[in-house]
């Protein structure tokens, strides 16, 4: 506890909202990891968005515009020369590629242009995959951003950047794409969700209107072998309730008050029903 005390005491906010954010992110930074986004860029992203939102915070709250980068700088603890170049968008596309370039990417462009990994023509040169001297472990040491050369290798190969040819790897292109593997629907309908139950919840924490409703029933009775049965059965449940019950009202109250101006000028609103597993 006391040290938890003295850890507050040095921080410009309260120390609770450290755990908030570990659970809050935890299963995002899951879903990322499994698709390999890399911190670097996951950082460059949320150092935006952090003056992004701010600055709106400022615009609502504040009448005086004056002192804008010093405010934002204050309110999310960034350097004021960070703030401006994200603000004034002074950073070169260049710079910004450079920043978020994958590690696969990296090595490829290297490959291609740096000698002695490449001849006077830029044409790179047939690797073997380790040791000292040219290989493509040493190419990962020097331009791998200090990953093992192993995974590398068999992401470009997966990519079909690279092949092996008597034990040597040679290049084939750089225009990596990393796989995919999700569905892209999907992935957009579970960011919309994510955004609107958390929007909910800043809705019910700070504002002084009336709360929106936010509930989660759940058991902490039901053993491992009988999982299975409770998440059908739970399923079923929610199934049922939404179509007979759920749509059928929520239909009713849209055409009560719908309008026929275009959907751009009307924000979505609405409910979400989902079934969760901790």
């Amino acid at each position: 506890m006391n040290q938890q005390v003295t850890n507050n005491r040095n921080l410009s906010f309260d120390v609770y909202w450290l755990s908030f954010i570990r659970t809050c992110m935890r299963p995002l930074i899951k879903i990322l990891v499994k698709q390999k986004v890399e911190f670097n860029s996951f950082q460059n992203l949320v150092r935006e968005l952090f003056v992004e939102e701010a600055e709106r915070y400022i615009d609502e709250t504040s009448e005086n515009s004056r002192g804008k980068i010093s405010s934002i700088a204050y309110q999310t603890g960034l350097d004021r020369r960070e703030v401006s170049k994200i603000i004034k968008n002074s950073e070169e596309k260049s710079d910004y590629i450079e920043q978020n370039r994958s590690r696969e990417a990296n090595i490829l462009e290297h490959w291609k242009h740096m000698p002695p990994f490449c001849d006077e023509a830029g044409n790179p040169i047939p690797l073997k995959r380790s040791g000292k001297g040219l290989s493509f472990e040493t190419l990962c040491q020097r331009f791998g951003k200090n990953i093992s050369h192993g995974p590398i290798l068999d992401s470009l190969l997966k990519a079909k950047c690279v092949e092996i040819i008597d034990n040597k790897v040679h290049f084939l292109n750089k225009s990596y794409t990393p796989p995919s593997g999700i569905n892209i629907e999907m992935s957009n309908i579970a960011a919309a969700s994510i955004k609107r139950i958390i929007n909910t919840i800043h809705h019910n924490i700070f504002s002084d209107d009336e709360p929106n409703f936010q509930r989660n029933l759940y058991s902490i009775r039901i053993k491992q072998e009988h999982a299975a049965e409770f998440k059908r059965r739970a399923n079923e449940m929610i199934r049922k309730i939404y179509h007979e019950i759920i749509t059928p009202e929520f239909d009713q109250i849209e055409s009560q008050l719908e309008t026929l101006e275009s959907r751009a000028k009307n924000k979505p609103v609405g409910l979400g029903i989902f079934y969760f597993e901790d």
